[in-house]
């Protein structure tokens, strides 16, 4: 549904920039999460040893950072996720600029629903109405 602005063009370029801020935003936040996530991981990879002490049954003296690598792959992977939602709003936000008509929609007129009797009636007045315009020319 066309929204009608005062200054189409004005309301465009703010929906524009608006939309294209938040796609900026989204993929900033997706980058860092990236970041994060390979981070984490590395980590995790390279403090595997808890695993294994859990594993073998002997305490490892790594585990500490391996749950700390783990809480950031987690904390990346919801960044990216924020992140790729923020870039689809940005896109729809840019995509819904063509919604702002250059002017004011048009009123639809209300809709009246006539019982029978009323339209019999709305017809008689209006042949009525034919027959004299006819008689006075």
């Amino acid at each position: 549904m066309p929204v009608s602005a005062r200054n189409p063009r004005r309301a465009r370029l703010v929906v524009t920039l608006v939309g294209l801020a938040v796609v900026i935003l989204g993929g900033i936040l997706w980058l860092v999460g990236d970041e994060n996530e390979v981070t984490g991981s590395s980590r995790m990879d390279l403090n595997s040893s808890a695993t294994w002490g859990e594993v073998l049954g002997y305490a490892s003296d790594r585990a500490d950072e391996y749950d700390a690598a783990k809480e950031l792959r987690d904390t990346g992977e919801t960044q990216m996720s924020w992140g790729v939602v923020l870039a689809v709003l940005g896109v729809a936000a840019i995509g819904s600029r063509w919604l702002i008509s250059p002017t004011p929609a048009p009123a639809k007129p209300a809709a009246i629903m006539l019982t029978p009797e009323q339209q019999q009636q709305a017809i008689a007045m209006y042949l009525e109405a034919q027959q004299r315009a006819s008689d006075e020319k």
